[in-house]
């Protein structure tokens, strides 16, 4: 009994744009080929060479693409998960992030981020914190 091959129109679609280098008809680089090239003038030799610069290129291509989207992953997961504060909060007495409201949560991260864009130290960053949960009824002075 053969086997059969199990595709999808995903697949047929990779397939179709990533062809094994050593497709029988060459057909996967003649798009690359320059104008009045034609497959029938290429020697052995120059085919390899041809293969051999197309793997380099995908290979290239490939690890450009990861850099690229974990670069941009980064940058998304960085705006979803602010920065940790709890070095922020106070010892004493001591704060804990996770009970305080969300609504402290944020505008904790709203003055990081002012503080960041301001040149702020963190030295003056944790006062102001302390300051603000007192404002808030958080903690007494």
């Amino acid at each position: 009994m053969a086997k059969e091959e199990y595709e999808t129109p995903l697949i047929d679609v990779y397939n179709r744009t990533h062809m094994d280098a050593l497709h029988e008809d060459g057909s996967w680089y003649h798009r690359y080929l320059p104008e009045g090239v034609f497959l029938e003038d290429l020697g052995q030799i120059i085919e390899e060479e041809l293969i051999k610069a197309y793997n380099e290129v995908e290979r290239e291509a490939d690890e450009f693409f990861e850099k690229q989207i974990r670069e941009r992953f980064e940058k998304i997961f960085a705006q979803a998960n602010p920065k940790d504060l709890r070095g922020l909060l106070p010892k004493k007495p001591p704060v804990n992030w996770a009970e305080l409201p969300v609504e402290i949560q944020r505008e904790m991260q709203i003055m990081h981020d002012n503080a960041d864009g301001e040149g702020i130290t963190e030295r003056t960053l944790k006062k102001r914190v302390r300051q603000y949960l007192v404002d808030q009824f958080i903690i007494d002075e």
